[in-house]
């Protein structure tokens, strides 16, 4: 190994591809577990931090803070995702797994509004910028990281594992907060059990950074820093408004179906969730039926993850947003019976084609990007769809109150989806795939 590539973390020789998957997916575990579990406990987050007073105003404050997080992801973008593609994709993954386990830590320890007022949903915000922008450089990063040590013909069934750690951390955050809910009584909940469920991120960023120190760099970051090219600037050159006016195109057709992606995420986990509370069903009930939902998506992505690589990935997107947009107002009307069958059935009548719908939109964050911009132009348009799911649950919240409809958020839902349809129909097109790349890692240990 020569001296750069100690530096740098390369090595002469491909790692493997499960331990590849694994580094660039346990930090996506530990973003998706804050928001998992800050979705489920939301209620006691919102009796925590602000004024009880008035109940529902609380839970729009909460809501607010939550969304916070997203409207910073764009800072993070631009710092961190340019360190992905400046000094290296395995660089970022080190810093925003550091950052993201740190903050969400800290959500466990800011005292109550009883305690400290004001302070406590100012430190609340605090918490959640720090989570955003640690965020905001993570997926990108790790997107890129996974699609360019992935085999040709073979990317879309790596890259999905990003969309199986995303669930697995859903699912993990709701099945601790339902078990916690069975467990402990009301007021203990209340006052220090969902503390716990943050808590726990930080031994499982230690992990994860133990796992990331290992990685080594990817071959086509490499391979351009070694053999630059006379006609484009290097990545270090180009200024951000470059980067996002040579891309913008690619970006904004990201955002028309990505958009739609990202509220259809958070309708599967925090929306659908409180609408069933919201009718009458216990939070045990509702937590179980979140856990099976992610425990269906998770197969359901492990088990479509390759089609995109058979047929491409415009007709998955296509198919999917048209049964999307079809079954979201049955799903929820489904939701309003009350009963646990009912609302499991409309939880899965939605998840399931979710499901087949996750593996090609995720892998547009790295693949309509060129190598030498793919992280940041690959956050800028995550991060922007992001930004337009964190306030779902916000939204599905206003609407409510200010229709006085429960059906107003869901009617909503499926016109986003005939959005996203028309853009995927009138201007995605697949990427070229089928260019050979350099040989992928092995796929044993």
């Amino acid at each position: 190994m020569t001296m750069s590539n100690k530096a740098t973390g390369v090595h002469n020789s491909h790692p493997s591809l499960r331990r590849t998957i694994l580094g660039a997916s346990v930090g996506n575990f530990v973003e998706w577990y804050e928001f998992a579990v800050y979705g489920v406990l939301a209620a006691y987050i919102s009796l925590a931090m602000f004024p009880t007073d008035d109940p529902a105003t609380a839970m729009l404050n909460t809501w607010a803070a939550f969304g916070i997080a997203f409207l910073v992801r764009p800072i993070g973008g631009v710092i961190l995702a340019r360190l992905g593609d400046r000094v290296g994709r395995r660089q970022i993954l080190f810093v925003t797994i550091s950052m993201m386990s740190i903050a969400t830590f800290a959500m466990s320890l800011i005292p109550s509004y009883s305690v400290i007022g004001i302070a406590a949903p100012v430190l609340l915000i605090c918490v959640r910028i720090a989570q955003g922008i640690a965020a905001g450089g993570e997926f990108s990063g790790a997107a890129a990281y996974l699609y360019e040590h992935a085999p040709a013909g073979r990317r879309a069934r790596t890259i999905s594992w990003l969309g199986v750690s995303s669930f697995c951390a859903t699912v993990s955050g709701s099945a601790i907060a339902t078990l916690l809910t069975f467990v402990l009584a009301e007021d203990d909940m209340q006052s220090w059990g969902w503390r716990l469920v943050f808590a726990t991120a930080l031994p499982l960023g230690f992990i994860g950074i133990y796992i990331r120190r290992h990685l080594m760099e990817t071959p086509e970051f490499q391979k351009m820093l070694d053999k630059p090219t006379t006609r484009e600037p290097a990545p270090q050159k180009e200024s951000l408004w470059q980067v996002i006016r040579e891309n913008l195109r690619s970006i904004l057709i990201y955002l028309g179906f990505g958009g739609f992606y990202s509220i259809a995420v958070y309708v599967s986990f925090s929306s659908y969730f409180a609408y069933l509370l919201a009718n009458g069903m216990s939070t045990g009930s509702a937590l179980a039926i979140n856990t099976i939902a992610g425990l269906v998506i998770i197969v359901g992505i492990t088990v479509s993850g390759g089609l995109a690589d058979r047929y491409g990935r415009r007709p998955i997107l296509i198919i999917c947003t048209v049964v999307l947009a079809a079954v979201v107002i049955p799903a929820f009307l489904l939701g309003a019976a009350g009963s646990f069958g009912q609302g499991l059935l409309g939880a899965l009548i939605f998840v399931i084609p979710l499901s087949v719908f996750i593996t090609p939109a995720i892998i547009n964050v790295a693949e309509l990007f060129p190598t030498k911009v793919r992280v940041t132009a690959g956050a800028a348009a995550y991060n922007l769809t992001v930004i337009v799911g964190g306030f779902t649950p916000y939204l599905a919240t206003w609407l409510t109150q200010t229709t006085g409809s429960l059906l107003a958020f869901p009617v909503f839902v499926a016109m986003v989806a005939v959005i996203a349809l028309a853009v995927v129909v009138f201007w995605y097109r697949d990427p070229d795939t089928t260019e050979e790349s350099m040989p992928g890692p092995d796929v044993s240990d």
